[in-house]
């Protein structure tokens, strides 16, 4: 087996569609963050007055939006860093010394 086929193997192994889908069974990191953010966000919803809350949520969901915009953008640069890395690989000569 080649290395692209190698590693693309192993890629769709530590990536599994079921386990994307609950990224807490991926990462301890992310279980225990957003743990933390379901205990504040109740402790905050009881604590403000209804409209600071709605507020709150906004908040929230501008964070959330940005969160998925950075991850595309690092998505998308890591997509092309391989193709590169592919593009230069395929092309790359064998030099002897």
């Amino acid at each position: 087996m080649n290395i692209f086929e190698t590693t693309t193997k192993e890629l769709r192994l530590m990536h599994d569609e079921s386990d994307l889908m609950n990224l807490e069974k991926l990462s301890n990191d992310y279980y225990y963050a957003d743990q933390q953010i379901n205990k504040l966000e109740k402790e905050l919803s009881q604590a403000l007055p209804k409209e600071n809350a709605k507020d709150l949520n906004k908040l929230y969901d501008c964070f959330s939006a940005q969160k998925v915009i950075t991850g595309e953008i690092f998505y998308n640069q890591g997509f092309s860093d391989g193709i590169k890395l592919i593009i230069q690989s395929l092309t790359w000569d064998s030099v002897r010394r």
